[in-house]
């Protein structure tokens, strides 16, 4: 027995559409027939029909519907006046999946009207996840064909949560057919055009209507008329007089292909009573809120229950299972096509005091649009609440439109600005920049008020930085500071501090560490966003300054406040943690704060702030030797930044992923992400960006044993901003690379460096960057002083452990003892840093480390890639998260995969590893420092 089928709730009208249509569609019948088939076979697949209205796709899904015998079917119709609404017609397509199915992720709880009762945040992106482990749940015990017509009528959340599924259907046994009159984001996706019926199929479809064919040169008068298309020329052969069909007469009324449907519906409509008539406008325009909300209007405007009834009789409409439909979305139009504005506002106007329950509230505000005129507050207030509403579910994208309609009805200037404003806002956080600062233009065209410029202000500057213009973000929000600063201090504060970020991402480290100062003094108590976010610019802008002491103590303090502010925004809490991470401004292991931060960014869903979290997270193990887990971390920040267009993060990742790359060794992947950061921050105006590529390319060089072309990448990942005259950095974690490759291409350490290392060791650093420091003292030391500060990099380290950062001292200090002589000696250090190498996967590292013992009498061979270390990174991501005691399931759903797909990632690490239980893949991973 099928889990669950749709019934089809329509049935043709006098004359039918039915097998007829399929004249001249042997192409596509065969192709759904190859679908049908592949489903049968366990595989799935997905095929778009577009064409226009009429043209045949509804009897193409009714074909596939009819052939589809022993699979489970779901089906729905788009709907136009559902289109601004989050996930509407999602929530109709899963009505007749079971319970225990459907409620697996909460899908229908979030998309549907009773996601106000579900406390909490949830992002689209998981109700798309969501959506497809249904449909996989759903196709486990029977075939699953997904049948959706009408989908430029689909509300947008809905369309991408199919396209989100349908671009994964490869083991499933889920099939997914959609019709649509233009295709809509099909990448990805095999779509098929329907076109008209040329004139042999025309007048085979003729004849089966009228029991004889008519002339050949009639067909093709008719076809060319309604261009082939098939509903058309049904409805137009039955207009035709004798003479017309015989061709004694020619056709009259020369019609489009899209507007003849419309006229021949029209005909039929002005042959209803009155009631009837009325009947079908109010269910024209109310049939998306249900039978009852009709029937309640009807019975408002004193039309008898009957009028439906007899509605239902013409076949205009029908009410199978429950819903109120209509053989052809034309048949809408047609409906209220005469009707005159007026007549046609004051039907919305019922049908929305009819709908009165909190949870109809979307319908509700689209109903009053249609119904005003004129501004109105009130009207302006409903869509307000709407799109608070529709944010509360992370519809962003769909928040953004409903609120733009919330300004457009608003009743004077004020209203209008702020609610463009928020409109901005949300459209910034759905990932469509453009969208918002197109809205923000139009927001400070209505407005002079500093309150709402500076609001406008806030957003316009995130909008500038993450796509790539700091400076711009800066003089915005500086901007914004100024006018609001006397009114309004505290926020006057705030824009400063956020000003003072975007100085600091734009290199300018001098402008960034006034406007941080004037902040923080400006700030009231307890303003946690702006004393953090301000700290950690002054730390920052302190350590490039070459004052690292200081701004060491002032990143701690942001650290902390990152850690313990309850209500800090989440942006600065990981920009916070990322000047902790790149500058070794704390001790102990970032990921204690990192991890639970993105277990709870994934958790809800807030893919926005994921990309940033992802890649101060992967900084953080490339710092902590973890190379397989922070390349795995840096790669999805990648993916994701892509996809949101976030260009801060994608630059930074990008940068990060070949720092870590230079670390294990891939040098084609690592010179290929570099140059593909460096372009976007070339092209951007992200003048800090860099670093982290440069100090990939020279890492890699070094481990190459290239220590010239080493030199020229780290000396410029670790040169001062423009206008400092003494140049060189040394306070940061490549600081050391850049010593080691002056020692190793035999240059000359400027003295600038050699003051700065010797002031350097002279303060209390924090262990991980103390360690380093010694290093670089222990490279440029005499013979009498280098075995005490390598002796002392090495304890530093042991307090503050990192495989590759020990296994790098150990291997410099194995080099210069086998220099002096020292062959046991520099044994046994050689031997610790090649283990180390070896163990966390650094091959080309641990290469150095063999030809090092070999010369020491101490021959080993060069190792290969470890069986851990030749998983994808996909199959890391699944291994780590099944070894956390992740169900299959629950991994599907935090990677947007099926389970199936889980499965199979599983079976195949495992033959990699040679294991057969989850406790033996923690230990693996425990073991090979990959967890």
């Amino acid at each position: 027995m099928l889990p669950f089928r749709l019934r089809r709730g329509s049935r043709p009208p006098p004359g039918g559409y039915g097998e007829a249509v399929l004249f001249g569609r042997g192409p596509e019948c065969a192709r759904i027939d190859r679908l049908l088939a592949a489903l049968r076979q366990g595989a799935g697949g997905a095929v778009v029909l577009s064409g226009e209205a009429g043209i045949g796709k509804t009897a193409l899904l009714d074909y596939a519907r009819e052939h589809a015998s022993g699979l489970g079917v779901l089906s729905v119709t788009g709907a136009e006046a559902e289109a601004p609404f989050p996930f509407a017609a999602l929530e109709r397509l899963l009505a007749p999946v079971p319970g225990p199915i459907a409620s697996l992720p909460r899908v229908r709880a979030l998309c549907g009207s009773t996601a106000r009762e579900i406390p909490g945040p949830e992002d689209r992106f998981a109700v798309y996840a969501g959506f497809f482990r249904i449909l996989t749940a759903a196709a486990r015990s029977a075939a699953l064909l997904v049948v959706i017509d009408d989908a430029q009528w689909l509300d947008r959340p809905t369309l991408d949560a199919v396209a989100f599924a349908a671009r994964r259907l490869t083991t499933e046994r889920i099939g997914i057919l959609v019709a649509t009159r233009e295709p809509q984001d099909a990448a990805g996706v095999e779509t098929s055009v329907v076109r008209g019926l040329g004139d042999e199929a025309a007048g085979q479809l003729l004849a089966a209507l009228l029991g004889r064919r008519p002339p050949d040169d009639v067909v093709a008068a008719a076809a060319a008329q309604v261009g082939g298309n098939p509903s058309a020329l049904l409805e137009l052969a039955g207009t035709l007089s004798c003479d017309e069909l015989t061709g004694t007469r020619p056709l009259r009324l020369p019609v489009r292909a899209g507007s003849a449907a419309t006229r021949i519906f029209g005909a039929r409509i002005a042959t209803l009573d009155d009631a009837t008539r009325r009947a079908l406008q109010v269910a024209a325009v109310a049939a998306d809120d249900g039978l009852p909300v009709v029937s309640a209007v009807l019975a408002h405007l004193g039309i008898a229950g009957g009028a439906l009834g007899t509605l239902e009789d013409t076949g205009l409409t029908s009410f199978a299972g429950g819903r109120l439909s209509f053989p052809h979305p034309l048949i809408r139009s047609a409906a209220v096509s005469d009707l005159p504005p007026t007549r046609r506002r004051s039907l919305h106007r019922a049908v929305a005091e009819m709908l009165t329950d909190p949870a109809q509230q979307d319908r509700r505000a689209w109903h009053l649009t249609e119904a005003t005129l004129a501004p109105d507050e009130g009207t302006a207030r409903e869509l307000e609440q709407s799109a608070r509403l529709t944010s509360e579910r992370r519809g962003y994208a769909a928040a953004a439109v409903v609120m733009e309609q919330a300004a457009a009805f608003s009743a004077d200037e004020a209203g209008t600005a702020r609610r463009l404003c928020a409109a901005a806002d949300a459209a910034r956080r759905a990932g469509r920049s453009t969208t918002a600062l197109r809205l923000l233009d139009r927001s400070d065209d209505h407005t002079t008020d500093p309150a709402l410029r500076a609001a406008s202000a806030g957003v316009r500057g995130r909008v500038e930085l993450h796509t790539g213009a700091a400076c711009i973000a800066r003089r915005v929000w500086e901007t914004g500071a100024a006018a609001i600063g006397r009114r309004d201090p505290a926020r006057g504060a705030h824009l400063l501090a956020m000003a003072a970020e975007g100085a600091l991402v734009a290199g300018e480290p001098e402008g960034a560490l006034r406007l941080a100062r004037r902040a923080i003094r400006s700030a009231p108590p307890r303003d946690t966003d702006t004393t953090l976010l301000g700290s950690l610019v002054i730390g920052s802008a302190l350590s490039l300054s070459g004052n690292p002491s200081d701004g060491m103590r002032w990143l701690q303090d942001a650290a902390a406040l990152a850690r313990w502010g309850t209500d800090a925004d989440v942006e600065w809490v990981l920009f916070a943690e990322l000047g902790a991470v790149a500058w070794h401004g704390e001790d102990g292991d970032p990921r204690q704060v990192l991890d639970p931060l993105v277990h709870r960014l994934r958790a809800e869903g807030a893919w926005g702030q994921l990309p940033l979290a992802l890649y101060v997270t992967a900084l953080a193990d490339s710092r902590l030797g973890r190379l397989h887990s922070g390349r795995r971390a840096a790669t999805e920040a990648v993916e994701l930044a892509t996809h949101t267009g976030d260009l801060l993060a994608l630059c930074a990742a990008l940068g990060c992923l070949a720092e870590l790359e230079a670390q294990l060794g891939d040098e084609q992947a690592c010179r290929a992400h570099a140059a593909d950061s460096l372009r976007i921050r070339e092209r951007t105006r992200l003048g800090e960006m860099h670093r982290d590529a440069l100090d990939g390319l020279g890492l890699l060089e070094l481990s190459l044993n290239r220590p010239d072309r080493a030199v020229d990448h780290l000396e410029e990942a670790n040169r001062r901003p423009s206008g400092y005259a003494d140049g060189l950095l040394v306070a940061r974690a490549s600081s050391a690379d850049l010593i080691e490759a002056y020692v190793r291409s035999g240059r000359d350490v400027p003295d600038a460096v050699r003051e700065q290392l010797r002031l350097l060791t002279e303060l209390a650093l924090p262990d991980a960057l103390g360690a380093l420091i010694c290093r670089g003292r222990a490279l440029i030391g005499d013979d009498a002083e280098y075995d005490t500060w390598f002796t002392k990099a090495l304890q530093l380290h042991a307090r503050s452990p990192s495989p590759f950062d020990t296994a790098r001292t150990a291997l410099c200090y194995g080099e210069r003892l086998r220099r002096a002589g020292r062959r046991r000696d520099a044994r046994k250090h050689l031997e610790v840093a090649f283990d180390a190498f070896r163990h966390i996967g650094a091959r080309t590292w641990a290469a150095q480390a063999a030809t090092e013992l070999g010369a020491v009498g101490r021959p080993v061979d060069a190792p290969a890639a470890a069986a851990g270390h030749r998983l994808t990174p996909q199959e890391l991501q699944v291994a780590r998260l099944a070894a956390r005691g992740g169900t299959n399931r629950e991994i599907a759903e935090q990677l947007f995969l099926s389970v199936k797909t889980i499965e199979m990632h599983l079976g195949r690490l495992y033959r990699k590893l040679g294991i057969r239980s989850r406790t033996q893949l923690a230990n693996y991973l425990r073991d090979n420092v990959l967890a």
